[in-house]
């Protein structure tokens, strides 16, 4: 087979989540086409990858309606840049990861130019219901690569160009190799990435550890970071609780191996909470504003009764969840009843063994690699 088919790719992520995906498949592409020219909007995934980092623009992710117009003159420049960079570096393959808004938009114009289209981990359309967002994503692309059956199964309708191998994580968590035993009243923390979840989120977070701690001084907490974006801010903002918080950067694996238990804001961390079997809860908070009128969308578009990847996945709620309103109080007795009771949390890690089944291929060690073989082909 002809790897060296395309000789110089652009890969677009705006996302920690993605930046990390992009790392790992940029090095399997490599491995399959080791002339391959890289060049991103990504992070330190993709440069450690050997990516030539245009802009990094991971610290500007963002969820929420005002949140998003604040970026809206950046990603504008940002645009206009990337379609001279797509003549002048002459790139004969596009690959987009995520970030929907953005990618879609350079997606179009690089297929306009006859360059190739790639969607790694596209627009979640299965989970929003949107028959019009999927046929657009398929008019756009060469070709599609998922990450869940579900999203195959909307997208194969409009195209025979999309594929499921799995669930990339699955293998590199199994990469990670990680040999960690668990501690035993110890509680992994995960702020996010994002700016408003520092803002919002982190704050009840706070709030949880003091309540749990000052119920039990046994109890540990592990704040990992996935970066050290914001790690002066949650620095600062646990000054005091230093006797019982530990604070970490990259350690996602290590600290879930090490927690009977996680507490954490909606995104990749549910499912890597999930794929190693960690009992968790996930909680989400927006500015007020931005929430009523994401509120009005979900009610209009979302199609399903959770908004967590573990429930949606399951198709019931098996781990608890709660957004924008809450009892921080509530929280704690709701982790406390789960921890105390070992008939729960053995049925709750029993669930999440289920579901990564589903998630799971036959070829999990070499997944990556077809994903490479497929995209280069």
């Amino acid at each position: 087979m002809d790897y060296e088919k395309y000789k110089r790719v652009l890969i677009l992520t705006g996302e920690v989540s993605g930046d990390m995906h992009g790392g790992y498949l940029l090095k399997h592409l490599k491995q399959l086409s080791p002339e391959l020219k890289a060049f991103a909007i990504g992070s330190d995934h993709l440069k450690d990858a050997g990516a030539v980092i245009i802009k990094d623009i991971t610290k500007k992710s963002t969820i929420g309606f005002l949140e998003t117009l604040k970026n809206i003159p950046m990603l504008y420049l940002l645009k206009n840049k990337l379609i001279k960079i797509l003549k002048q570096q002459h790139i004969d393959l596009l690959l987009c990861i995520d970030f929907q808004g953005f990618n879609t938009i350079l997606a179009k114009k690089a297929k306009e130019m006859g360059i190739h289209v790639v969607y790694y981990i596209p627009p979640q359309e299965w989970v929003w219901g949107s028959e019009k967002g999927v046929k657009k994503i398929t008019t756009i692309t060469d070709k599609i690569v998922t990450i869940f059956q579900e999203e195959y199964d909307a997208y194969k309708q409009y195209t025979k160009n999309v594929r499921f191998f799995g669930h990339p994580l699955t293998q590199i968590i199994t990469d990670a190799n990680v040999q960690v035993e668990q501690q035993k009243n110890t509680i992994a923390v995960f702020p996010g990435s994002r700016k408003q979840e520092i803002t919002y989120c982190f704050p009840e977070m706070i709030k949880i550890m003091k309540e749990l701690h000052n119920t039990d001084n046994k109890k540990k907490f592990i704040i990992n970071l996935p970066n050290t974006h914001y790690l002066a801010t949650i620095q600062q903002k646990t000054q005091g609780m230093e006797s019982y918080v530990t604070i970490r950067t990259g350690k996602t694996y290590e600290t879930l191996a090490e927690s009977e238990f996680a507490l954490v804001t909606s995104g990749t961390i549910t499912l890597e909470c999930l794929l190693m079997g960690t009992p968790h809860i996930v909680f989400y908070k927006f500015n007020p504003v931005s929430f009523l009128i994401i509120n009005h969308y979900l009610r209009k578009k979302f199609k399903y009764d959770y908004y967590s990847l573990t429930n949606i996945l399951s198709g019931k709620e098996i781990v608890p969840e709660y957004m924008q309103n809450f009892d921080t109080q509530s929280i704690c007795k709701k982790i406390i009843e789960i921890l105390s009771d070992d008939k729960k949390v053995l049925l709750l890690k029993e669930n999440l063994q289920n579901i990564k089944i589903k998630l799971s291929s036959k070829n999990e060690e070499n997944l990556l690699v077809e994903i490479s073989n497929y995209i280069l082909s």
